[in-house]
Protein backbone atom coordinates (compact mmCIF):
# COMPACT_ATOMS: atom_id res chain seq x y z
CA UNK A 1 0.00 0.00 0.00
CA UNK A 2 3.13 2.21 0.61
CA UNK A 3 4.39 1.70 -2.12
CA UNK A 4 1.41 2.45 -4.39
CA UNK A 5 0.90 5.93 -2.53
CA UNK A 6 4.10 6.50 -3.16
CA UNK A 7 3.78 6.30 -7.40
CA UNK A 8 0.83 8.10 -6.88
CA UNK A 9 2.11 10.79 -5.03
CA UNK A 10 5.20 11.33 -7.62
CA UNK A 11 2.34 11.17 -10.22
CA UNK A 12 0.03 14.17 -8.88
CA UNK A 13 3.31 16.51 -8.40
CA UNK A 14 4.39 15.83 -11.92
CA UNK A 15 0.74 16.77 -13.19
CA UNK A 16 1.14 19.39 -10.81
CA UNK A 17 4.12 21.31 -12.62
CA UNK A 18 3.05 20.92 -15.68
CA UNK A 19 -0.24 22.92 -14.97
CA UNK A 20 2.29 25.62 -13.57
CA UNK A 21 3.02 28.72 -16.05
CA UNK A 22 5.54 29.34 -17.88
CA UNK A 23 7.71 32.03 -16.29
CA UNK A 24 7.85 35.77 -17.75
CA UNK A 25 11.12 34.91 -20.24
CA UNK A 26 9.67 32.20 -21.40
CA UNK A 27 5.99 33.28 -22.06
CA UNK A 28 7.02 36.41 -23.76
CA UNK A 29 9.30 34.50 -26.60
CA UNK A 30 6.37 33.99 -28.78
CA UNK A 31 6.26 34.16 -32.24
CA UNK A 32 4.40 37.03 -33.78
CA UNK A 33 2.92 37.17 -37.25
CA UNK A 34 2.49 40.35 -38.89
CA UNK A 35 -0.30 40.35 -42.16
CA UNK A 36 -0.24 43.72 -44.19
CA UNK A 37 -3.52 42.21 -45.46
CA UNK A 38 -5.22 40.42 -42.42
CA UNK A 39 -4.20 43.60 -40.37
CA UNK A 40 -5.66 46.07 -42.50
CA UNK A 41 -7.06 48.87 -40.77
CA UNK A 42 -10.04 51.70 -42.65
CA UNK A 43 -10.23 53.26 -39.21
CA UNK A 44 -6.84 53.75 -37.22
CA UNK A 45 -2.89 54.83 -38.80
CA UNK A 46 -0.63 53.73 -37.37
CA UNK A 47 -2.74 50.60 -36.29
CA UNK A 48 -0.82 47.80 -34.31
CA UNK A 49 2.35 47.35 -35.61
CA UNK A 50 1.57 48.50 -39.15
CA UNK A 51 1.40 52.39 -40.31
CA UNK A 52 0.19 53.96 -44.01
CA UNK A 53 2.71 56.85 -45.27
CA UNK A 54 3.75 59.88 -46.95
CA UNK A 55 7.69 59.34 -46.64
CA UNK A 56 7.65 59.31 -42.83
CA UNK A 57 4.77 60.73 -41.75
CA UNK A 58 1.57 58.45 -41.14
CA UNK A 59 -1.42 59.69 -43.82
CA UNK A 60 -3.94 61.52 -41.75
CA UNK A 61 -6.77 60.94 -43.93
CA UNK A 62 -9.45 58.48 -44.99
CA UNK A 63 -11.69 58.71 -47.57
CA UNK A 64 -13.56 57.97 -50.40
CA UNK A 65 -13.15 57.67 -53.64
CA UNK A 66 -14.70 58.87 -56.65
CA UNK A 67 -15.52 55.15 -57.78
CA UNK A 68 -17.20 54.80 -53.63
CA UNK A 69 -13.64 52.27 -52.04
CA UNK A 70 -11.99 53.72 -49.35
CA UNK A 71 -8.72 54.49 -48.50
CA UNK A 72 -5.58 56.09 -47.01
CA UNK A 73 -4.63 59.63 -49.48
CA UNK A 74 -5.58 63.33 -49.09
CA UNK A 75 -6.60 63.24 -52.55
CA UNK A 76 -9.99 62.04 -52.99
CA UNK A 77 -9.55 60.80 -56.91
CA UNK A 78 -6.50 58.28 -55.04
CA UNK A 79 -3.50 59.45 -55.68
CA UNK A 80 -0.58 58.64 -53.54
CA UNK A 81 -3.55 56.20 -51.73
CA UNK A 82 -3.06 53.10 -50.10
CA UNK A 83 -6.40 51.28 -49.71
CA UNK A 84 -7.45 47.45 -49.28
CA UNK A 85 -10.88 47.11 -51.55
CA UNK A 86 -12.18 46.72 -54.90
CA UNK A 87 -10.71 48.66 -58.54
CA UNK A 88 -12.77 51.39 -60.15
CA UNK A 89 -14.88 49.86 -62.48
CA UNK A 90 -13.19 49.44 -66.04
CA UNK A 91 -15.29 51.65 -68.72
CA UNK A 92 -16.07 53.83 -65.98
CA UNK A 93 -15.00 57.23 -66.51
CA UNK A 94 -12.24 59.17 -64.04
CA UNK A 95 -12.06 62.56 -62.43
CA UNK A 96 -10.53 63.95 -65.24
CA UNK A 97 -13.55 62.78 -67.86
CA UNK A 98 -11.24 59.82 -69.11
CA UNK A 99 -12.22 56.25 -69.40
CA UNK A 100 -11.13 53.42 -66.78
CA UNK A 101 -8.93 50.90 -69.01
CA UNK A 102 -9.44 47.41 -67.32
CA UNK A 103 -6.96 46.51 -64.43
CA UNK A 104 -3.90 44.03 -64.72
CA UNK A 105 -4.00 41.76 -61.63
CA UNK A 106 -5.98 43.57 -58.79
CA UNK A 107 -8.68 41.19 -56.89
CA UNK A 108 -11.17 42.66 -54.42
CA UNK A 109 -9.89 42.44 -51.42
CA UNK A 110 -6.07 43.29 -52.64
CA UNK A 111 -3.54 45.72 -50.54
CA UNK A 112 -2.87 48.52 -53.08
CA UNK A 113 -0.41 51.08 -52.93
CA UNK A 114 -0.06 54.02 -55.53
CA UNK A 115 3.13 55.78 -55.99
CA UNK A 116 3.20 59.57 -55.47
CA UNK A 117 3.25 61.42 -58.97
CA UNK A 118 6.00 63.39 -59.93
CA UNK A 119 4.08 66.56 -60.37
CA UNK A 120 2.57 66.26 -56.73
CA UNK A 121 6.53 65.57 -55.02
CA UNK A 122 6.86 61.42 -56.20
CA UNK A 123 10.49 62.32 -56.83
CA UNK A 124 11.30 63.00 -53.32
CA UNK A 125 7.98 61.30 -50.92
CA UNK A 126 7.23 57.95 -51.18
CA UNK A 127 4.43 55.98 -50.54
CA UNK A 128 5.27 53.53 -48.02
CA UNK A 129 3.63 50.55 -45.64
CA UNK A 130 5.52 50.62 -42.38
CA UNK A 131 6.12 47.72 -39.76
CA UNK A 132 7.71 48.93 -36.39
CA UNK A 133 9.65 46.12 -34.07
CA UNK A 134 7.75 44.98 -31.19
CA UNK A 135 10.98 43.93 -29.27
CA UNK A 136 14.55 42.76 -30.00
CA UNK A 137 14.59 39.45 -31.91
CA UNK A 138 14.76 37.91 -35.53
CA UNK A 139 12.27 38.46 -38.23
CA UNK A 140 11.11 36.64 -41.51
CA UNK A 141 9.72 38.48 -44.45
CA UNK A 142 7.52 36.75 -47.04
CA UNK A 143 5.68 39.25 -49.89
CA UNK A 144 5.13 39.78 -53.21
CA UNK A 145 4.75 43.22 -55.14
CA UNK A 146 3.53 43.28 -58.88
CA UNK A 147 1.69 45.40 -61.36
CA UNK A 148 -2.11 46.30 -60.39
CA UNK A 149 -2.77 48.85 -62.94
CA UNK A 150 0.51 49.99 -64.34
CA UNK A 151 0.31 48.27 -67.97
CA UNK A 152 -3.54 49.54 -68.57
CA UNK A 153 -1.86 53.07 -68.79
CA UNK A 154 0.93 52.92 -71.10
CA UNK A 155 3.61 55.08 -70.43
CA UNK A 156 3.33 54.43 -66.34
CA UNK A 157 5.90 52.90 -64.37
CA UNK A 158 6.53 52.17 -60.88
CA UNK A 159 9.34 50.36 -58.99
CA UNK A 160 10.04 49.35 -55.01
CA UNK A 161 12.43 49.19 -52.48
CA UNK A 162 12.11 46.63 -49.14
CA UNK A 163 14.05 48.51 -46.49
CA UNK A 164 14.86 47.08 -42.63
CA UNK A 165 16.47 49.54 -40.17
CA UNK A 166 16.58 52.47 -43.28
CA UNK A 167 18.78 49.73 -45.62
CA UNK A 168 17.13 48.47 -48.79
CA UNK A 169 17.06 44.60 -48.48
CA UNK A 170 15.15 43.89 -51.77
CA UNK A 171 14.35 45.94 -54.74
CA UNK A 172 13.03 45.99 -58.06
CA UNK A 173 13.18 48.79 -60.89
CA UNK A 174 10.34 47.70 -62.82
CA UNK A 175 6.27 45.84 -61.98
CA UNK A 176 5.16 46.46 -65.35
CA UNK A 177 3.18 43.83 -66.18
CA UNK A 178 3.56 41.34 -63.27
CA UNK A 179 1.05 39.25 -62.19
CA UNK A 180 1.61 37.99 -58.14
CA UNK A 181 2.20 34.83 -59.62
CA UNK A 182 5.53 35.51 -61.21
CA UNK A 183 8.52 34.87 -60.03
CA UNK A 184 9.37 38.41 -60.39
CA UNK A 185 6.82 39.30 -58.10
CA UNK A 186 8.84 37.51 -55.36
CA UNK A 187 10.44 39.81 -52.34
CA UNK A 188 12.90 36.72 -52.17
CA UNK A 189 13.67 37.22 -56.18
CA UNK A 190 14.73 40.83 -56.10
CA UNK A 191 17.58 40.52 -52.86
CA UNK A 192 20.23 43.19 -52.76
CA UNK A 193 23.84 41.68 -53.26
CA UNK A 194 23.88 38.92 -49.95
CA UNK A 195 20.53 39.89 -48.50
CA UNK A 196 18.47 37.34 -47.03
CA UNK A 197 14.94 37.73 -46.07
CA UNK A 198 15.40 35.29 -43.13
CA UNK A 199 16.16 35.48 -39.61
CA UNK A 200 16.87 39.24 -40.09
CA UNK A 201 17.97 40.60 -36.66
CA UNK A 202 16.05 43.62 -35.31
CA UNK A 203 15.90 45.80 -32.52
CA UNK A 204 12.78 47.52 -30.56
CA UNK A 205 11.61 50.18 -32.81
CA UNK A 206 13.54 48.93 -35.79
CA UNK A 207 11.27 49.80 -39.19
CA UNK A 208 10.31 47.79 -42.16
CA UNK A 209 9.74 49.58 -44.80
CA UNK A 210 7.83 48.37 -48.53
CA UNK A 211 7.96 52.16 -50.71
CA UNK A 212 6.90 52.38 -54.31
CA UNK A 213 8.67 54.65 -56.47
CA UNK A 214 7.45 56.71 -59.48
CA UNK A 215 9.74 55.68 -62.60
CA UNK A 216 7.37 57.32 -64.71
CA UNK A 217 6.10 61.36 -65.19
CA UNK A 218 2.57 60.03 -63.04
CA UNK A 219 2.32 56.84 -60.48
CA UNK A 220 0.40 53.89 -60.12
CA UNK A 221 -0.97 51.23 -58.29
CA UNK A 222 1.11 48.19 -57.21
CA UNK A 223 -0.78 44.94 -55.47
CA UNK A 224 1.24 43.70 -52.56
CA UNK A 225 1.39 40.97 -49.94
CA UNK A 226 3.50 41.20 -47.28
CA UNK A 227 4.12 38.71 -43.91
CA UNK A 228 6.40 39.40 -41.35
CA UNK A 229 7.29 36.88 -38.61
CA UNK A 230 8.64 37.99 -35.10
CA UNK A 231 10.83 36.18 -32.92
CA UNK A 232 11.78 38.24 -29.35
CA UNK A 233 14.33 37.47 -28.42
CA UNK A 234 14.68 34.86 -25.19
CA UNK A 235 14.01 36.48 -21.92
CA UNK A 236 13.27 40.03 -23.90
CA UNK A 237 10.12 42.57 -23.54
CA UNK A 238 7.75 43.12 -26.30
CA UNK A 239 5.82 46.32 -26.58
CA UNK A 240 1.86 45.16 -26.67
CA UNK A 241 0.54 47.35 -29.79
Amino acid sequence: MKQTFGKSCVNVALFAMLLIPLSGGAASARTIVSSLQHDFSDTQNPHGAWSYNYGDTPIPMFQTFFWGQGGWSIYDFAEASILKGRPPQAGSIDPFGDPIPPVNDWRRHDVMVAAMSIPYGGDSTFVNVRWTSPGDGTININGHAWDGMISSYPGRDVGWALLVGGQIIAQRHSVLGLHRRDDGARFDDNLIGNASLKKIPVTEGEVVEFRVIANSYYGQFVGVQETIVFKPKRGGNVTQH
